[in-house]
């Protein structure tokens, strides 16, 4: 570890390591593509200001109870590198309307009625697949299929439900039947 020369030294290498923290460096470094660097720090400045002062409370709100679950495992796994994903979805009130062109623009469902599933790392529930909706998934931001599982009577979640339901993204065709 460096020593500090000055308490000056320490206060600047601080500032560097805040600017850098918050991601202010960064957003400098993307305008410094557009501008000369006090404009560069002007623009930020206002940008920043402008974030501020337009953040709507309920939005964010609601965008926060969508992403929770990835969130919350981004912060468990120290994994900072899933948190540029989640904040760059978008989310808006008008993305929970059925799409207009459904269900020309829906993507083919990955899975079929009788497929086998499990959900993703999972040893322990899986089951067959005896529907699917399609729906708006919050925490991607976006319309997908959801899928009704016949959960299999030795998973261990059939010991309290029969069936569950899981987004496309969450299941993997069962290969084999877990040993438990």
């Amino acid at each position: 570890m460096l020593r500090p020369v000055c308490h000056k030294t320490d206060e600047h290498t601080s500032y560097l390591q805040a600017l850098d923290d918050f991601g202010i460096a960064e957003l400098l470094a993307k305008l410094s593509n557009y501008c000369e660097q006090q404009e560069q720090q002007t623009l930020a400045a206002l940008l920043i200001s402008q974030l501020t002062q337009s953040l709507d409370a309920e939005l964010v709100a609601s965008y926060l109870s969508a992403l929770a679950p990835s969130l919350a495992e981004g912060i468990a796994l120290n994994r900072q590198d899933l948190f540029p994903r989640i904040i760059n979805q978008k989310f808006s009130a008008s993305s929970v309307d059925l799409p207009d062109d459904f269900p020309t623009t829906a993507k083919t469902p990955r899975f079929l009625y009788g497929d086998k599933l499990r959900w993703i790392g999972s040893d322990t529930d899986w089951g067959t697949a005896i529907g699917r909706f399609y729906s708006f998934a919050p925490h991607l931001c976006c319309w997908t299929w959801c899928y009704l599982i016949w959960l299999n009577k030795d998973s261990l979640s059939a010991a309290w439900i029969s069936a569950d339901i899981a987004w496309e993204e969450d299941l993997e065709p069962l290969e084999a039947e877990p040993m438990l």
